[in-house]
Parts: C-alpha cells; sequence; structure tokens
C-alpha cells in the first residue's frame, strides 16, 4: 500500500469521514508513526512510501494516528499497544532489508 493508502486508512480508523483541514494532521501522524518506527531501527526498505505491506507496520502506523488525533480518553491504552507492537518489531528483525530478512 501507499503511504496516502495508509493515511486513507488511517482516515478510517479514526472514523474520520469528511475531508477537510483535519486530513492534514492525520497524515502528519502517519508520518510521525513511521519516523518513529525508523527510528528504533527499522529497515528503510519496510517504510517505502510506495509498497508499505508488513503487517505490524501498517497496524503500528494505525495505533499512532488514533492514539494521538483529537484527545482520545483511552489515549494512554492505545499508546501502550503502540509500544507492545514496537516492541515486537524491534525483536522480529525489521533492522534488515525486507530481501535479507530470515524467515
Amino acid at each position: 500500500m501507499t503511504k496516502e493508502e495508509l493515511i486513507a486508512k488511517a482516515k478510517l480508523r479514526i472514523r474520520k469521514t469528511s475531508t477537510d483541514d483535519l486530513d492534514q494532521d492525520v497524515g502528519q501522524l502517519v508520518e510521525v508513526a513511521l519516523a518513529d518506527l525508523k527510528r528504533i531501527g527499522v529497515h528503510s526498505s519496510y517504510l517505502d512510501s510506495k509498497n508499505i505491506k508488513d503487517p505490524l507496520i501498517i497496524e503500528a502506523a494505525l495505533l499512532y494516528a488514533k492514539a494521538n488525533f483529537g484527545n482520545p480518553e483511552n489515549h494512554a491504552e492505545l499508546m501502550a499497544s503502540y509500544d507492545m507492537i514496537c516492541t515486537k518489531i524491534k525483536g522480529g528483525g525489521y533492522h534488515r532489508s525486507i530481501s535479507n530478512s530470515v524467515d
């Protein structure tokens, strides 16, 4: 999926169906999530803006957007879920290129 498709999925996750200026905020949250994943050592091949397909990477971005858009009552729980996925990603060989990963 492209980054634009990921942003569209994030809009659905936060139940935002209209198109307005807040779409930029959703896009920014997805960008921050992907930057955070890069920061923890995820290889850039998993974060390619034209081909994001790993379900853990996608879910991490969606959770981050949901946790940080607006002021959700369950922010702490959502961020705990995001942190758990990041822990799984850190231990899952994501520091290697997709083509070099061990299955």
